[in-house]
């Protein structure tokens, strides 16, 4: 347990602050009124800070998820806007928001830092790619994965956080050595077609300010990218939820 608190204090101290919260602010984004989007996003369940990211023991040690408060304005208004800025017509679609959840990587400095040396599985993680890389491209700065639920595992990699938890983990085969990452997970569905996607933001923090600007650029690729594969041939309206309401309200 003194491990624990110590790594923990560690952790607030290299961050600077109380806290280990990115607020990731976005000012100006156009705000939509209609039932374009509705969001029905899981709430969060991400343990809290002593039970994985402030816990050198567990899978998920220097892993940070953004917390909804995290997001100004809220994640579905985020998305809702930016997926309009690069798609347009979207708006005249019914588009229902599944998952967004966005998660900051940067477990290997921490276990650096806290053991001098890494070891175990993480040593393991440098490997093979093997068939890894299946349905990955990249999109400017951001590795972007389509239908990240199918099965993307290496037998001779482990991943950096909890193997296929489709959470904040990523292969370090696919990672420039040295950046932290950050992972964001998407799911929507436009007229009933749905559209998943994983992307990994690599990037070398400098600053707490820098965390949170490299998240807020993570997003606006990771949603400008996954426009790029989005179809809206599908007639306005088909598949559109049942019930009707106001836009980007929890169902």
């Amino acid at each position: 347990m003194r491990r624990i608190a110590f790594c923990a204090a560690m952790i607030i101290g290299l961050s600077g602050c109380a806290t280990l919260q990115h607020t990731v602010t976005m000012p100006g984004l156009k705000r939509f009124r209609s039932d374009y989007v509705v969001d029905r996003s899981k709430p969060d369940d991400y343990p809290g800070f002593l039970a994985g990211e402030g816990n050198i023991y567990s899978c998920r040690y220097g892993i940070h998820y953004e917390t909804p408060d995290e997001f100004h304005p809220p994640r579905a208004q985020m998305f809702a806007a930016l997926l309009a800025k690069s798609l347009p017509g979207v708006t005249r679609h019914r588009v229902v928001l599944r998952r967004f959840d966005v998660y900051f990587n940067y477990r290997l400095a921490m276990l650096h830092v806290a053991g001098g040396a890494i070891g175990g599985i993480i040593g393991g993680a440098i490997a093979q790619s093997g068939d890894v890389n299946k349905n990955v491209f990249t999109f400017k700065k951001i590795i972007l994965v389509t239908d990240p639920l199918q099965i993307r595992h290496n037998p001779k990699e482990h991943q950096v956080g909890c193997d296929n938890a489709h959470e904040g983990e990523y292969y370090a085969s696919e990672i420039t050595g040295g950046n932290d990452v950050i992972v964001t997970w998407l799911s929507f569905d436009v007229d009933g077609m749905p559209y998943q996607f994983e992307s990994y933001y690599q990037f070398q923090p400098n600053g707490r300010g820098s965390v949170a600007a490299a998240i807020a650029e993570a997003i606006r690729m990771t949603i400008e990218g996954a426009a790029t594969k989005v179809s809206l041939t599908a007639p306005a309206g088909s598949g559109r939820v049942s019930g009707g309401g106001p836009a980007l309200r929890r169902r």
